[in-house]
């Protein structure tokens, strides 16, 4: 009798536990969503999380090594440039003039600040002594 009694509360003790598990925030979450997200920085934010690359633009001359990339965060809905390299002539353009420029760099890659945009078109653009390099508009 004790034996099933000890069994009981022991399932009851692991499904509240694990239930208390379920409603834990998640370390990786966002901080901001949507257009309280424009200006941002999206590693800051949480939105790089789930980012991934829409387009990349290759540096003219560089034979593929420098590139731009426009990345998108679903959770975010936002978009920013991103370039491998420490540069700060790096921008997202969305479609209708609307821009954010250059945030940081973490020594491998260098970002602008993110642009809400789940409707309109943006691109990111790289610059330097060659031109101006720009992914397509998605």
């Amino acid at each position: 009798m004790k034996v099933s009694f000890l069994k009981k509360s022991a399932a009851v003790a692991a499904l509240m536990f694990s239930a208390a598990l379920v409603n834990v925030p998640s370390a990786s979450a966002a901080s901001c969503y949507g257009d309280y997200c424009s200006g941002v920085d999206p590693l800051s934010s949480g939105c790089a999380n789930d980012a991934y690359t829409v387009a990349t633009g290759y540096v003219y001359g560089s034979g593929g090594s420098a590139w731009v990339e426009i990345r998108w965060s679903p959770t975010c809905q936002t978009n920013w440039a991103r370039a491998n390299g420490v540069t700060s002539n790096v921008r997202a353009d969305q479609a209708g003039g609307y821009s954010q420029g250059y945030s940081t760099n973490n020594g491998a890659h260098s970002w602008s600040r993110m642009i809400y945009s789940p409707a309109k078109c943006v691109k990111a653009v790289r610059w330097g002594g060659w031109g101006v390099t720009e992914t397509a508009c998605v």
